[in-house]
């Protein structure tokens, strides 16, 4: 098979699968992944800012509905996980992504 995986997997899909894993968890790997994402935001392909805005969106989307509803379970886990994830739309401000 001809693929090239590069640093970040074929397609860049180890910094999506990353991105995944860590949304809904909490303590230090929320932190730790937003971190990373601002350090190599710009590293990443086009397609792979669209996907991790995308998913983190709809994150963020979901935990809203789930706080507005009082529901048990919220996705983006406790309110300083939460706050890690909004940071991230700065990445995307003002077209960025």
């Amino acid at each position: 098979m001809d693929i090239e995986i590069g640093v970040w997997g074929y397609s860049q899909l180890m910094a999506m699968a990353a991105v995944r894993y860590c949304l809904g968890r909490r303590t230090y790997i929320v932190s730790c992944c937003v971190e990373w994402l601002f350090v190599q935001w710009e590293n990443f392909d086009e397609h792979t800012k669209t996907i991790i805005k995308r998913d983190i969106e709809e994150e963020i989307k979901r935990d809203d509905e789930a706080r507005d509803g009082n529901h048990p379970h919220l996705p983006l886990g406790d309110d300083c996980d939460r706050l890690e994830w909004l940071k991230c739309r700065q990445l995307w401000a003002n077209g960025n992504a």
